[in-house]
């Protein structure tokens, strides 16, 4: 009998305390809802405590007579049997901060043109390392890829037409075209609108002779074939309009083909040095 009364009194007393904690609970929400609905208190970051009936305040608030209304509003509130504050008064609360000072800065950049490849023409003279070609300009065609500082592909082309020249076993009576295609890599450093780095591209040179038949000359040149060619190289790209760039390009073109050479009594062939320094100005535009 004696545990049976122990059982239901401590029952009892687990269910009183928990209808204590209950109802501060309720009493936290009706306090928080009477000051959410409140014009002047409801932006407020005002915490509600409660314990045995007495409210406590915690947060910001932006003066004094914030407070005393916050007090008075608690008091206000059925069951509760005392308020007092704690609250800290600032001059301008975090939760008044309003975010529309800011949204100004979400508002996106102007789009700069989309720039991804650019084709043109520059002029180029040539200054040839051997003997077998003399010094010439010519005209030719550039390709520039979008810019972008650090390592990426590069293409070259470096086309050169010019004459043979008369003198070791050769005869100044044809043109020697070279039309190489070559890719490779480069590094560039880009700055604003201007753009610097160096590049080296090897490909394959399509080589043509073009053969003067009017007139007649010892050990002359009748044929050429193609050939392996490589160009180490620096330039620099300058932006003068938003889609016209500016380019100047120097380097070095290697290539070795085989002419064949032709006279009364024999025909032989034999590799030739071709190598020629270039140094460039050339124009491109961005097509898209």
């Amino acid at each position: 009998m004696f545990a049976v009364l122990a059982g239901l009194g401590l029952f009892a007393g687990c269910s009183a305390r928990g209808t204590v904690s209950l109802v501060d609970a309720q009493t936290a929400v009706q306090v928080k809802t009477a000051f959410v609905n409140d014009v002047t208190l409801g932006t407020l970051p005002i915490d509600v405590r409660v314990h045995s009936g007495m409210v406590t305040l915690q947060g910001t608030v932006s003066s004094m007579g914030e407070v005393d209304r916050a007090l008075a509003l608690a008091r206000l509130v059925p069951g509760v049997v005392g308020a007092r504050s704690e609250l800290e008064i600032r001059a301008t609360p975090a939760a008044r901060v309003l975010p529309s000072a800011t949204l100004p800065a979400l508002a996106p950049e102007p789009e700069s043109p989309s720039r991804f490849v650019a084709v043109g023409a520059s002029w180029s003279r040539m200054q040839p390392g051997g003997q077998i070609l003399a010094s010439a300009s010519s005209l030719g065609p550039i390709l520039r890829l979008r810019p972008g500082s650090g390592f990426g592909p590069s293409f070259g082309f470096s086309w050169i037409k010019d004459e043979l020249q008369a003198g070791a076993g050769t005869s100044p009576l044809a043109v020697l075209r070279l039309r190489p295609v070559m890719a490779g890599g480069q590094y560039q450093v880009v700055q604003g609108r201007l753009a610097a780095g160096a590049s080296l591209v090897a490909g394959y040179a399509f080589n043509r002779l073009v053969v003067d038949t009017t007139q007649a000359g010892p050990g002359r040149a009748i044929a050429v074939t193609n050939s392996f060619a490589w160009r180490p190289g620096a330039w620099v790209w300058y932006d003068i309009f938003p889609r016209v760039s500016l380019n100047v390009f120097g380097g070095y073109l290697f290539t070795r083909p085989e002419l064949t050479f032709a006279d009364d009594e024999s025909i032989s062939s034999r590799r030739v040095n071709a190598g020629t320094a270039i140094l460039s100005v050339g124009v491109a535009y961005w097509v898209f």
